[in-house]
C-alpha cells in the first residue's frame, strides 16, 4: 500500500475508533460501603533518593453487611503479603494493578471489628505521591516528596477505600534519613531517632475521623515556624531560604482562626494547623486535614506584598478546615459544598481584613468568575453525569458555590444564615453531607422553605441574564421599572431591589420586588426626578445586567456612586462609548476616584474607547500612587498599537523602574503588544530579573513569542528545556507556538522547535506536559507527528487534567487534518452496522429469555 494511502487509512480508522468508543457519562452516585472502615495506619520508610516506599498498612473494619471479600483501592501496589492482624495468618488476595481484592475464606460477621495487614511497595507512583531530588539537569531541585490526594490519587500510594463518603481515622509512622522534616495529619506523637542514628521515625496520628484524599504526607528539608492558637500548636514549614518571610505571609493565621471560629460559632476542630510550602505543587493549597499543602508562590517579600496577598489562599484553605474536613461533601456532584464554603471564606476575610470596598470589589470580581467560568451555563451546580471528578473542579463549585452562599445569606440575614450555618456544621461534624441535607438543615433553622432557591441555582445551569430598563414619569410621580429575563429556558425567581437617590437632603429610598416572570413591569413612587436609580445596590444577585437609563443617571452614578459597585457599573456602561464627554468623563474616574479598583476599571475602559485623549490619561496613570492602578494602566496602553508617544512612555517607564514586580511585568508586556515589530533587547534584559512567580520572566517570554527575532526561537528554547523554573518552562512552550505560527522560519529550525515541544511531553511535571500539550494543540496540523504520543497521554498519563489537555489537542488537530472521502462512506457503512448489531441484540435476547426457566435460571 503507498505510504500515503496508508495514512488516510490511520485517520479513518482513528475517527471510527472515536466514533465507536463515544458512550453517555453515566449518572453518578456516592460509592457503595460493604464496610465501615475504622482506621488506617501506616508504617513506611520513605527512600527519598530511590523514590519509593515501602511498609505495612493495618486497615480496621466492620462489615456492614455480611461479605466474604473486600476491595480496597490501591494503584500499582507491589502486594508482598496480607495477613490477619490478630492471627497473623495469609489471607488469600489478588492484586489487579487497582485494587487489592483480599478473600477472607467465609463470610465475616456484621459489625465486628476485623484488621488485617498490606506488606507492600510503591515506587515512583505515577500520582498521588510527588518525589523531586537533584539531577544532572536539575541540581538545585530540593530532595522532597509530598502527597495530593484529591480527587482520587491517594489510592496511589497507600490501600484505602478511596471515596469522600468513607471516613476513618489515620496515623502515619514515617522512617526518613536524620536531617528530613515530615509532616502528616494529627498530633505529632513521636520523633525518635534509630539505632543506626542516621534515620528518624516520626509518628503522626488523626484521631478524629476524616477521608482518605484528606491523609497527607510531607517529607524535606524546612524551617519550621511556630506560634499557638489557644493551645493549638500552629506551625509553618517553609524553604530554608524563606525563614524570613514568615511573618509576612503567614502572620494573619491566628486571626483568621479566631475570626472563623466566631463566624461559623464551631471552634476549629482538629489537633493542630500546620501549613507546608512545597516544591512545584501541583495546585496553588490542599486542605489536608490539620496540615495544608501550598504552592511557593504562597510566600511573599516585601516588595511582592505591595500589591499582592496571600491571604486569600490561606483564608479558603484554612476555611475548608471546616467546609471539606469537618464536614465533607457525599460525592463529588456536591463539591459545592467544600469549594463554595472555602471561597466564601476568602470573602469574608476580606470583609473583615480589608473594608467594604476591597470586599465588594472581590465579590464582582467573583461574580464575573461565576458568570462567565467553564460550565456554568451548560452544566448546573449540582451534576450527576460529571465526566470524571476532576471535571467538577471549576467556576461551577468556586465562584458560583461562593455566590449562592452569598445570596443566601443575604436572603436569610446575617444573624439566621450563620446560625443556620453552624446548625449544619455541629449536626454533620466528622460526618459527610450532600446538598438535600445542607437545605434540610437550613429549613430546620430559619423554618424557610428554600426548595425553589436551591432548585434555581444548584440544579439548573446558569443565571439570570436582565435587561433592566427605568425611566421617571414626572405626570404621575412614579419611576416606570421592566424588567426582562433574556437567557433562555424557564424565569428564575429572585427578589431585586432598587434604590431611588435625589439630591435633596431626604433620605434615599430602597424598594424589592419578587421577580417570577420573564418579564414584568412595575412602578415606584417618587416625588421628584431621582439623581440616581441602581439596580441591586447590595450586589446580592448573581446575574448578567443589562442597564438601560438616561445618561444623566449614569454620570452621577460614575461620579458619585455610593458603592465601588455602583460606579464600576457605569463605568462598563461608559466603555460602550465613544462621545467625547464620555471619554472626559472615564479620565476624570481614573484620575480622581477614591477607590484604586475604580480606576483600574477605568483604565481598562479607557482601552476599550481608544483615542488620544484615552491614551493621554493612561499615560498620566502610570505616575498613580497605587501599584495596581499603574498595572492596570500599563496593560491599557497595550492596545494602543502603533502609538509613538505611548511606547515612548512604556519604555521611559521601564528604564525608571517600579516598586512593584507586577507593575514592572506589565510594563513588559504591554510595550510588546503596542509594538507590531517589538526590539527584543528588553525582553532579553528582563530575563535576568528574579521575581515574585517569576512574573517578570514570564511576561519576557510572552513577549519573546511574539517577537520575529531568529534569536528569540534560541531563547525560547532554552528556557523551556528542563534546568529553568517550571513556571519559565511553561511559558516557554506556550510562547513558542506563537512564535512558530508567526516567524519566517526554515524548515529544519521548525522540526528542531517541535522536537523540543515533543521532549517536554514526557518529563516534569503535570504543568509542563500540560503546557507541551497545549502548545502542540495551538501550532494544528503542523503537530501531526506528536499524535501518537498524545493518544497515549490521553490514555495513561496519571493526572486527570493532562489526559483531557490531550484529548482535547487530539481532537482539535483531526480536525485541521484533511480527511479522505472515504470516511464519509465509512461513517455511513459504520452506522448501518450500528442499527443492525441493536437489532441483533435485542433478536438474542428475546431468544434468551424464552429459553430461561424462571424458577431455577438466572439470566
Amino acid at each position: 500500500m503507498p505510504l500515503a494511502r496508508q495514512g488516510s487509512l490511520w485517520v479513518i480508522l482513528v475517527v471510527v475508533g472515536t466514533i465507536v468508543g463515544e458512550e453517555k457519562t453515566p449518572y453518578r452516585t456516592a460509592a457503595d460501603r460493604p464496610i465501615d472502615v475504622k482506621h488506617i495506619r501506616l508504617d513506611l520508610e520513605v527512600f527519598l533518593e530511590d523514590r519509593k516506599i515501602a511498609g505495612d498498612a493495618t486497615i480496621t473494619f466492620a462489615p456492614l453487611r455480611s461479605v466474604r471479600s473486600v476491595r480496597f483501592d490501591a494503584v500499582d501496589h507491589v502486594v508482598e503479603s496480607v495477613r490477619d492482624a490478630k492471627t497473623k495468618k495469609d489471607l488469600s488476595f489478588e492484586n489487579t494493578g487497582k485494587q487489592i481484592v483480599v478473600d477472607f475464606g467465609e463470610p465475616l460477621p456484621v459489625g465486628e471489628e476485623f484488621s488485617l495487614i498490606i506488606d507492600y511497595a510503591v515506587r515512583e507512583p505515577k500520582a498521588g505521591l510527588y518525589f523531586f531530588g537533584p539531577s544532572e539537569k536539575e541540581p538545585d531541585e530540593p530532595l522532597m516528596v509530598w502527597s495530593q490526594g484529591e480527587p482520587i490519587s491517594n489510592r496511589h500510594w497507600f490501600p484505602s477505600l478511596d471515596h469522600p463518603n468513607e471516613r476513618q481515622t489515620t496515623e502515619i509512622l514515617a522512617t526518613v534519613p536524620e536531617g528530613i522534616e515530615v509532616l502528616s495529619n494529627g498530633r505529632l506523637v513521636s520523633r525518635d531517632k534509630l539505632g543506626d542514628k542516621r534515620r528518624v521515625r516520626y509518628h503522626w496520628k488523626q484521631s478524629k475521623p476524616h477521608v482518605a484524599y484528606l491523609v497527607t504526607l510531607v517529607a524535606g528539608r524546612f524551617n519550621v515556624g511556630r506560634t499557638q492558637w489557644r493551645g493549638i500548636p500552629v506551625t509553618f514549614y517553609v524553604p530554608p531560604d524563606r525563614q524570613a518571610d514568615i511573618e509576612r505571609t503567614f502572620g494573619r493565621t491566628t486571626k483568621m482562626l479566631d475570626f472563623f471560629s466566631e463566624r461559623f460559632g464551631i471552634d476549629y476542630p482538629w489537633e493542630k494547623y500546620a501549613q507546608v510550602v512545597v516544591h512545584d505543587f501541583i495546585a496553588g493549597g490542599m486542605e489536608n486535614t490539620s496540615a495544608t499543602t501550598l504552592y511557593d508562590r504562597v510566600m511573599h517579600d516585601e516588595r511582592a506584598m505591595l500589591d499582592s496577598s496571600p491571604d486569600w489562599l490561606i483564608a479558603h484553605e484554612l476555611g475548608h478546615q471546616w467546609w471539606g474536613d469537618l464536614v465533607t461533601c457525599k460525592d463529588w456532584s456536591h463539591l459545592w459544598l467544600n469549594e463554595g464554603f472555602a471561597t466564601l471564606c476568602e470573602l469574608l476575610w476580606s470583609e473583615e481584613a480589608e473594608g467594604q470596598d476591597e470586599y465588594l470589589y472581590s465579590l464582582l470580581r467573583k461574580s464575573r468568575a461565576a458568570r462567565g467560568g467553564g460550565g456554568v451555563k451548560t452544566r448546573p451546580i449540582v451534576d450527576r453525569h460529571y465526566r470524571n471528578p476532576r471535571s467538577m473542579f471549576d467556576a461551577r463549585a468556586y465562584p458560583k458555590g461562593a455566590w449562592v452562599l452569598h445570596m443566601l445569606r443575604h436572603l436569610l440575614g446575617d444573624d439566621a444564615f450563620f446560625e443556620a450555618v453552624a446548625s449544619y456544621g455541629n449536626e454533620y461534624r466528622y460526618r459527610t453531607a450532600e446538598t438535600a441535607d445542607f437545605r434540610r438543615s437550613l429549613e430546620r433553622s430559619t423554618g424557610r422553605s428554600l426548595e425553589r432557591f436551591f432548585y434555581d441555582w444548584t440544579q439548573r445551569p446558569g443565571h439570570p441574564e436582565l435587561e433592566v430598563e427605568s425611566k421617571y414619569l414626572p405626570e404621575d410621580r412614579l419611576v416606570q421599572v421592566d424588567v426582562k429575563q433574556t437567557q433562555e429556558g424557564e424565569p428564575f425567581q429572585f427578589p431585586l431591589t432598587f434604590e431611588l437617590r435625589t439630591d435633596s437632603s431626604d433620605a434615599s429610598r430602597r424598594l424589592t420586588h419578587q421577580i417570577t416572570e420573564k418579564e414584568v413591569r412595575f412602578f415606584l413612587p417618587a416625588a421628584k426626578a431621582p439623581t440616581m436609580i441602581l439596580v441591586d445596590p447590595d450586589v446580592a444577585l448573581l446575574a448578567d445586567l443589562k442597564e438601560i437609563k438616561s445618561n444623566d443617571l449614569w454620570k452621577k452614578q460614575a461620579l458619585e456612586g455610593p458603592s465601588v459597585v455602583d460606579r464600576i457599573r457605569a463605568v462598563e456602561h461608559f466603555a460602550e462609548s465613544k462621545s467625547p464627554a464620555d471619554v472626559e468623563l472615564l479620565t476624570e474616574v481614573l484620575k480622581n476616584d477614591s477607590f484604586q479598583g475604580v480606576r483600574s476599571e477605568a483604565a481598562a475602559a479607557l482601552a476599550k474607547v481608544g483615542g488620544e485623549t484615552a491614551s493621554e490619561a493612561l499615560i498620566a496613570a502610570l505616575e498613580d500612587d497605587h501599584p495596581k492602578v499603574r498595572r492596570s494602566a500599563a496593560k491599557a496602553l497595550g492596545d494602543f498599537v502603533g502609538n509613538d508617544e505611548v511606547v515612548a512612555a512604556l519604555s521611559k517607564a521601564m528604564k525608571k523602574g517600579d516598586k512593584s514586580y507586577f507593575v514592572e511585568a506589565e510594563l513588559l508586556e504591554a510595550f510588546v503588544n503596542c509594538q507590531r515589530f517589538p526590539e527584543i533587547r528588553p525582553l532579553t534584559d528582563a530575563l535576568g530579573k528574579t521575581s515574585h512567580g517569576e512574573v517578570i520572566r514570564r511576561a519576557a517570554l510572552r513577549g519573546l513569542g511574539k517577537s520575529r527575532d531568529p534569536i528569540a526561537l534560541d531563547v525560547l528554547l532554552e528556557w523551556s528545556s528542563q534546568g529553568k523554573p517550571n513556571r519559565c518552562r511553561v511559558e516557554a512552550l506556550r510562547a513558542l507556538a506563537n512564535y512558530l505560527r508567526h516567524a519566517d522560519i526554515e524548515e529544519k529550525e521548525k522540526k528542531l522547535a517541535l522536537d523540543a515541544i515533543a521532549g517536554a511531553l514526557n518529563e516534569g511535571g503535570p504543568r509542563v506536559r500540560g503546557a507541551a500539550i497545549e502548545t502542540l494543540r495551538d501550532l494544528g496540523r503542523e503537530s501531526r507527528p506528536a499524535l501518537p504520543v498524545l493518544a497515549s497521554l490521553a490514555k495513561q498519563d496519571p493526572d486527570t487534567r493532562v489526559r483531557e489537555l490531550a484529548e482535547k489537542s487530539l481532537a482539535k488537530i483531526k480536525a485541521e487534518t484533511p480527511v479522505p472521502v472515504e470516511l464519509g462512506e465509512l461513517q455511513e457503512e459504520l452506522e448501518k452496522l450500528r442499527k443492525g448489531n441493536k437489532l441483533l441484540t435485542e433478536r438474542l435476547e428475546k431468544l434468551e429469555s424464552k429459553s430461561l426457566d424462571p424458577l431455577t435460571e438466572t439470566k
